[in-house]
């Protein structure tokens, strides 16, 4: 399957599953996506990372927004570009120190160097322009601030097993339960084909970043990355 990651065609896939996605992402990883996003809630607590205005990027229906709610902070801002995501999440979430709106990685209506941290949960893989995003999130942070991305990144060595259930098994599951013929095929390509962790990671220190701690959550595969921008 070949990618095409332009904004346009990640904002109609996501309007398709959208209905499906929180069901389909809890199943898919036996509700530990769960565990993961408050894992990083501890750990900003835990290293006291200050935490007032937040912005949750590639937000979808809203599951890490929720959970930052519990750093207390003045603001999260939610930005994604699908709209069927978002109305999804204002159902969720009642709560008017999150603000809703459809914005992208690349142009984020935020004034520069006035934000604490920017999240970002299984979405980084989606950006058209990586690069792009980087700088513009390097942007509306402050100085010090911190980026964490939590996403599944490309295997370095492919194990077999676990190749065959994410490549055939569970793409196959996502397009009977979604009854989406496209996305969770590209799904497996789209992990298949981004970086691997310590790519990534290279790739955001020529854009103005610092690694702070890296967390495996799963099979080196799922990790958790906290950067600073310097």
């Amino acid at each position: 399957m070949q990618l095409d990651k332009s904004k346009e065609n990640i904002s109609a896939m996501f309007d398709d599953i959208a209905a499906k996605y929180d069901f389909l992402n809890h199943a898919f990883t036996a509700n530990l996506d769960k565990s993961w996003r408050r894992k990083i809630i501890s750990h900003i607590s835990e290293n006291k990372i200050k935490a007032e205005r937040i912005i949750d990027l590639a937000s979808g229906t809203g599951d890490m927004a929720i959970e930052l709610l519990k750093l207390e902070p003045q603001k999260v801002l939610s930005f994604d570009i699908s709209p069927n995501m978002l109305e999804l999440q204002k159902k969720k979430i009642q709560n008017k120190k999150v603000e809703i709106q459809l914005a992208d990685s690349e142009n984020m209506p935020v004034d520069s160097g006035s934000i604490d941290i920017v999240t970002i949960s299984f979405g980084i893989r989606n950006f058209e322009n990586l690069e792009k995003s980087l700088k513009e999130i390097y942007r509306v942070l402050k100085h010090d601030g911190m980026l964490i991305v939590l996403e599944m990144f490309s295997l370095e060595k492919k194990n077999s097993i676990f190749k065959i259930y994410f490549t055939m098994i569970m793409p196959a599951l996502g397009r009977i339960i979604s009854r989406s013929n496209i996305a969770y095929s590209y799904l497996h390509t789209s992990v298949m084909n981004f970086k691997t962790v310590n790519e990534f990671i290279d790739i955001a220190s020529k854009n103005g970043f610092v690694l702070k701690y890296k967390k495996n959550n799963f099979r080196k595969f799922v990790y958790s990355v906290y950067l600073r921008k310097l």
